[in-house]
C-alpha cells in the first residue's frame, strides 16, 4: 500500500475510534475488513480523494450491520 493510501486510512481509523468511541484496534479491524481497503489497495488516486468522515461513516455502518447480524 502507498504511503498516501496508509496515511488515509489511519485517517479513517481515527475518526471511527474518535466518532464511535471504538478502540484503534477495533477500527482498524473494521477498515481492514471493508471495501475501503480493498479500495485503496487497488484504486489509491481515486479514494484518497474522497472525504474521510464519510468513508469513516460508510466503514462503521458497515461494521455496525455485520456485528448485529451476528448476535
Amino acid at each position: 500500500m502507498r504511503k498516501e493510501a496508509k496515511e488515509y486510512m489511519d485517517s479513517v481509523v481515527m475518526a471511527i475510534a474518535k466518532k464511535y468511541r471504538l478502540s484503534e484496534i477495533e477500527s482498524y479491524k473494521a477498515v481492514k475488513n471493508s471495501f475501503l481497503y480493498d479500495s485503496l489497495v487497488n484504486f489509491p488516486e481515486e479514494t484518497i480523494h474522497d472525504d474521510i468522515e464519510t468513508n469513516a461513516d460508510f466503514v462503521y455502518a458497515d461494521y455496525n450491520e455485520e456485528k448485529l447480524q451476528r448476535m
